[in-house]
Order: C-alpha cells, then sequence, then structure tokens
C-alpha cells in the first residue's frame, strides 16, 4: 500500500489525525480559529503553564542564561540549572538522584540502551504509553505483554521467565483510562520474583499524593520498592522535558550509557531553571489538588444524574467510551460547535471500538465548565 492509499484509508475509517492551530495561552478557556473555546484537552492539570510567577522566572532566567543549551549535558550543555534541578527533584520525590531528559519520549527510551540486553524479558503492561513500549521494540531484549491491571497474568509470567533477567515496566496513571495501576501487588511479585521495577508516573506526579509526589506518595511506596520513577515536566509542572529518579547507582549507568541522553541536546538552562519554582508550587499545591477532587466527584455525579455512563477513573482523566471512531468524531465535532474542545482519541492509540472523549479535568475548571461539558454531551450524543 503506497502512501496516498494509506491515508485516504485512514480518512475512510474516521482514525485521520488533524491539527488545530492555538492562538492563546493554556488554560481552561483557549482560541483556536477565533473561537473562545473551555478546555478539556490539556495535560496541564495543576494550571502552571500560564502561571504569572513562573513566567516571571523564566523571563528573568533567559537574561541570566540564554535561550539555548549549547551541546548535549556530556559536552557542555549541562548548567547550574539542570543540576540544581535534579537535586531539587531527587528531594521532592524522596529519591538519591535523578537526571533530566529533553522530553518524556526520551526519558522512557533511554531504557532501552540501559536496562535492557539479550537476556531480559520485558513484561509490560497492555496499555502502557507508546514511549515505554517503543523502549522495549528497540532493545536487544523481549517483550512480553500482560493483560491490563492483571497481576495473576503478570505472576504466571514471572513465574514463566524466572531464569531470565526481569524487568516490569508500567504507567502509574494509565494515560486513555485514568485508572491507576495495582502498585502494592505489583512490588511485591518483582520482590518474590527478583524483577526490577520501573514506574512511569507522568499523569500522576502533580496530581496525587499530599504533596503531588504522584502514586507512589499516594500509596506509601519508596524507592525500595519503586527502584526507578520516570516523569514528566510537560503535564502537572506545565512545561516540558521529564526525568529518571533512583539510586545513585541507576541514575550514574543512566548518565553513562543512555543514547538519548548522550545524543541530545540539553533542556534549556532557562527552562530548567524555572522548574526549580515550578517544583516549590507544585508540593505547595494541596489547594489545587483537592478543587481537582471535588470537580471530579461533580462530574461523576452530574453524568449519573443525566442517564450517561461513567467509567472505573477515579482520577483527573476521565473517558467518555463511544466505540466507534467516526461517531466519536461527530460528537468531538459537535462539542465544539458549543464552544467546547474535549480530545476525540481513536485506535491505535486505544483499542478497537473503545473510540473516546479523553476529559482532562484541570485545577483551573469550575463546576459551570464541567456542566456545560456534560449539558453538551447529552444534547448532541443521540445525533451521532
Amino acid at each position: 500500500m503506497n502512501l496516498i492509499e494509506e491515508i485516504n484509508q485512514r480518512k475512510e475509517k474516521g482514525l485521520f489525525r488533524s491539527r488545530k492551530v492555538l492562538r492563546s495561552a493554556q488554560g481552561p478557556l483557549i482560541k483556536i480559529d477565533d473561537k473562545e473555546l473551555i478546555n478539556f484537552s490539556s495535560n496541564d492539570y495543576l494550571g502552571l503553564a500560564n502561571h504569572e510567577q513562573l513566567k516571571a522566572h523564566m523571563k528573568k532566567a533567559i537574561d541570566e542564561y540564554g535561550i539555548g543549551a549549547g551541546s548535549s549535558q556530556l559536552v557542555v550543555g549541562y548548567s547550574e540549572p539542570h543540576e540544581k534541578l535534579e537535586h531539587k527533584l531527587a528531594s521532592f520525590l524522596k529519591r538519591e538522584a535523578a537526571l533530566v531528559f529533553s522530553t518524556g519520549y526520551q526519558a522512557n527510551l533511554a531504557v532501552a540502551s540501559v536496562l535492557i540486553n539479550s537476556n531480559t524479558i520485558v513484561l509490560q503492561d497492555k496499555l502502557n504509553h507508546a514511549s515505554l513500549i517503543d523502549a522495549a521494540r528497540l532493545s536487544d531484549g523481549r517483550l512480553v505483554r500482560y493483560r491490563h491491571n492483571d497481576v495473576r497474568h503478570l505472576e504466571s509470567l514471572l513465574k514463566k521467565h524466572k531464569q531470565q533477567d526481569l524487568l516490569v515496566m508500567t504507567d502509574g496513571v494509565f494515560s486513555m483510562d485514568g485508572d491507576y495501576a495495582p502498585l502494592i501487588e505489583i512490588t511485591e511479585l518483582c520482590k518474590r520474583y527478583n524483577a526490577l521495577l520501573l514506574v512511569d508516573d507522568a499523569h500522576g506526579i502533580g496530581v496525587l499524593g499530599d504533596a503531588g509526589g504522584g502514586l507512589l506518595e499516594e500509596l506509601n511506596l519508596d524507592q525500595g520498592q519503586v527502584p526507578l520513577l520516570i516523569g514528566t515536566f510537560g503535564k502537572s509542572f506545565g512545561a516540558a522535558g521529564a526525568f529518571v529518579s533512583g539510586s545513585q547507582l541507576h541514575i550514574e549507568a543512566f548518565i553513562q550509557k543512555a543514547r538519548t541522553y548522550i545524543y541530545t541536546t540539553a533542556l534549556l538552562p532557562s527552562l530548567a531553571e524555572t522548574l526549580v519554582h515550578a517544583i516549590d508550587i507544585v508540593s505547595n499545591g494541596k489547594q489545587e489538588r483537592d478543587h481537582i477532587k471535588s470537580l471530579i466527584k461533580h462530574y461523576k455525579f452530574i453524568m449519573s444524574e443525566s442517564g450517561l455512563t461513567i467509567e472505573k477513573s477515579n482520577s483527573h482523566i476521565q473517558p467518555f467510551i463511544v466505540g466507534d471512531a467516526e461517531a466519536v468524531m461527530s460528537l468531538g465535532d459537535a462539542l465544539y460547535k458549543d464552544n467546547i474542545l474535549a480530545a476525540t482519541i481513536r485506535p491505535p492509540t486505544v483499542p478497537k471500538d473503545t473510540a473516546r472523549l479523553r476529559i482532562s479535568i484541570t485545577a483551573l475548571h469550575s463546576k459551570e465548565h464541567i456542566d456545560s461539558l456534560i449539558n453538551s454531551i447529552r444534547k448532541n450524543l443521540n445525533e451521532c
């Protein structure tokens, strides 16, 4: 099949992707095509992407450190802000050390060159983020996937491959379903079968835990139970970039071996300096986290009262399953006409016949925003 046929086939199946041009800063209200829309598509969970204090810190940092990093971190791109950020992160997450990457995808792909060899069995949740799956596929190891959040299936696979090196990789909060990995049970299995555990909590850090430490803080799990924790600055921190955190030994291994760290330009130093301050805002963001919890309860209550289906997620990510890809696109278009933007997610990002709205609830939303969303879904659903 040539590219023209492939693209046309995507259009026919309702799987064609297109971009919208944002003409405003991120926030609960955004501007696209001269329309002001209530925004339920953003991962800016705590509303820091346009935070006045952080913008002031960024402007000051640009004056001091310039724009570009100049090179990779192992040449001359590792600046004082990167060092400060890594120390701050380690303290915030209660871990020995942390290492900053330019993107979350790079942080996850780094695993392929650091932790996986030809004798490694990589066990991953079926619904893991694409970057975790790609890390295993690009490595010398063998990828084996267990059914979503099925600890019995995971244990059967650990038992089957117990003679080999075992690496278990899972999301913390799953990005499309909003549910949580059963980490307490997984940590016990990893201890029993001598498997190394890596958790990507990109969607949990900042929102979960009393101090925003994520799902691990929520479940009171430490570095001994979860040796490697990966996160991103592109969500609750309102910026860009990512990190790996763990023991000094593991972080040194990433510095020495991670190809996506060694061979890429460092994160902007001005952004690293700004993120040092963002960590303080996140750790002191209990009021914002409590507000998100209240909005989740409100969403579920009004959806139920309206006779609309709610999923198992208790997080800030609420999927509204439509099923058919074309139907969810029609619903998304109808919401757009009502000045509401909700992400329409279709296969292959989610499994077949589970096309959905991915509703992202943030600290800057109000109950009135939630009501407008639900009223529009209820009004337009039967017509799509």
